[in-house]
């Protein structure tokens, strides 16, 4: 319970530290916007006065008429439109601005501009001092200027970018990480619920059993039955300790392979639980119809594989069962199923039905048996042997699992 809650406390902090830092390479990047537009709009201002100054060695009677706007020859008018137009262009490009730009000569200076971050910016320069008529100047626009200061911050945004992402991304994961603990630590708890109701029948019945043989012991009727409780209870729990140790292939023995017919896996398997089904006015129908069905396998593990599914299919069901094991081949694979008119299984809990120790919704209630580990186990020896396990199952109606398996080789 104190892990838990301090799992919830560190996702909250992580959130918060996540949400703070987000908020500060937001400002950061403002910041930098407006640090980049200051200082484009500075370098502008110094190549327009550094125009002036150039204008100002350059005026003559002409250029003079030109930008107090009186009338002058054509020719001439245009020669010095070029004339300023090129004195503008090299003193920005002296400033590294080399952008497409407008200009106008206009006597009303004081154009308003826009306040707000890459609004529509003029650009104004007085000629007071260099021409005859006062309150001119030089008006200046540059349509691409917001695209040219955002191509100047590239790097920079598409870095912050990317620290976003790798934020914002790790704490998904860590939340995934923390819900799958949390499911983790739920389902170690049912199972180890469960196991230790597993034990305790037992070991009851065997503590009572030899109590009995103690008090019996002239009665070797009794004596015989009673040990025939103690085996009996002793195979249970030896199932048990076999069901948990056979999670996985963890010694050359239990990996070992050799060639197999599934075909004659599968009826093997099948007619094992015919008597248990015929108990249960059940039917079990088999539909082999693989014609290459040999497999390279671990000794006795795809019978496993097969008998706890059957055994599912027995365990989950609340009507007379109705099972059909089939098989097919294709290309150069097996494949065979297990289809089931059990309870079925939701939606919801579909993607954990593998998990180790899950169990659906069945909590402390024991009235079906076992560890959460069947299923798992069957994953498990499935991917050894490089197949894939699917599942289809529509609640009330039953269940069904496909395996596929490579066919083996020669």
């Amino acid at each position: 319970m104190k892990k838990e809650k301090s799992n919830t406390w560190l996702s909250i902090i992580t959130f918060v530290a996540l949400a703070v830092l987000l908020a500060i390479q937001v400002v950061y990047l403002l910041k930098a916007a407006r640090m980049a537009e200051q200082n484009f709009n500075h370098r502008v201002v110094m190549a327009l006065k550094d125009s002036k100054d150039e204008l100002a060695r350059r005026i003559c009677p002409e250029m003079d008429n030109f930008l107090c706007g009186k009338d002058c020859p054509r020719a001439t008018e245009k020669k010095r439109k070029t004339e300023v137009d090129s004195i503008i262009r090299a003193n920005l490009c002296m400033y590294h601005l080399p952008l497409e730009f407008t200009f106008v000569l206009s006597d009303s200076i004081g154009v308003e501009n826009s306040n707000k971050m890459f609004g529509a910016k003029f650009y104004q320069q007085s000629l007071n001092g260099l021409l005859q008529e006062q309150g001119i100047g030089i008006q200046i626009q540059f349509p691409n200027r917001t695209r040219f200061i955002l191509n100047q911050m590239k790097g920079l945004f598409i870095v912050s970018v990317i620290a976003i992402g790798f934020l914002v991304w790790s704490y998904i994961i860590l939340l995934r990480m923390i819900r799958r603990e949390k499911m983790q630590m739920a389902q170690t708890r049912e199972f180890v619920n469960n196991m230790l109701h597993e034990f305790q029948t037992p070991l009851a019945n065997i503590r009572l059993a030899t109590n009995l043989i103690r008090k019996k012991k002239g009665d070797q009727e009794k004596t015989d039955e009673y040990t025939g409780v103690i085996l009996n209870e002793y195979d249970r729990m030896q199932s048990h300790v076999n069901e948990i140790l056979n999670i996985s292939c963890d010694s050359p023995e239990k990996c070992k392979k050799n060639r197999v017919d599934m075909n004659a896996v599968l009826k093997e398997v099948a007619d094992s639980y015919q008597y248990r089904i015929q108990e249960l006015n059940g039917q079990l129908e088999l539909d082999l119809k693989a014609e290459f069905a040999e497999i390279d396998t671990n000794n006795g593990r795809l019978s496993q594989v097969i008998s706890n599914l059957l055994d599912n299919a027995l365990k989950y069901v609340d009507k007379e069962p109705l099972i059909k094991v089939s098989s097919w081949s294709k290309d150069k694979e097996l494949i065979f199923s297990i289809e089931d008119n059990g309870i079925g299984i939701a939606k919801k809990d579909q993607p954990f039905i593998f998990d180790q120790y899950f169990r659906v919704g069945t909590g402390d209630v024991h009235n079906v048996k076992g560890f959460g580990l069947g299923l798992n186990f069957v994953k498990k020896v499935i991917e050894e042997h490089n197949g894939k396990i699917k599942l289809e199952s529509i609640v009330g109606k039953g269940t069904k699992f496909i395996i596929i398996l490579p066919l083996a080789n020669g």
